[in-house]
């Protein structure tokens, strides 16, 4: 029966917030692939993916550590399921909103970071990765000059796609 006035207390305390509500808390505990944020009354799940808008190469709990204070955005709250997930990454400047407004048709030097069936991925800018089609490869004569991981190429940004995130680069002399 203790249990039920703590719950009680919990249900009202999720009801009291909201989707896109800005909240101060603390981070109560990390593991490899989340966080969980002390609210006041409840911890809310910090997925590592809403962390930061930087692709995360160190694990989570060198980026944040347990007793810190953070200010999260409320993503989604369900009183009912007790269940609430918050943010981060939503009070930081999307870098990739940035680099649209500043980059298109731009020559710009890259590195390449994985290679695929599909292209060349190419980090052009900080927290921003396009890719350049196999078609915009050179054709290979025997030997193979395709590029590799941490290659330098020179690229065009050529597209660039807000909802999708994705950045379609041409290969520019140099390259």
């Amino acid at each position: 029966m203790a249990d039920v006035p703590a719950n009680a207390a919990r249900q009202a305390f999720l009801r009291t917030l909201e989707k896109g509500q800005v909240r101060k808390g603390t981070v109560s505990s990390v593991s490899d692939v989340d966080a969980h944020v002390d609210l006041g009354g409840f911890d809310g799940l910090l997925r590592a993916p809403e962390v930061s808008w930087q692709r995360r190469e160190v694990p989570l709990d060198q980026v944040l550590r347990v007793g810190q204070d953070v200010t999260v955005t409320v993503l989604d709250v369900d009183a009912d399921r007790d269940w609430l997930t918050v943010s981060l990454k939503s009070l930081q400047d999307d870098p990739f909103r940035e680099f649209a407004r500043t980059h298109l048709g731009h020559v710009v030097p890259g590195k390449v970071t994985k290679v695929a069936s599909i292209g060349v991925f190419v980090r052009v800018h900080d927290c921003v990765e396009g890719l350049l089609p196999a078609s915009e490869l050179p054709e290979q004569d025997g030997g193979d000059q395709s590029p590799a991981i941490g290659d330098v190429l020179v690229v065009e940004v050529a597209d660039i796609n807000l909802d999708r995130h994705r950045v379609e680069l041409l290969l520019r002399d140099g390259g």
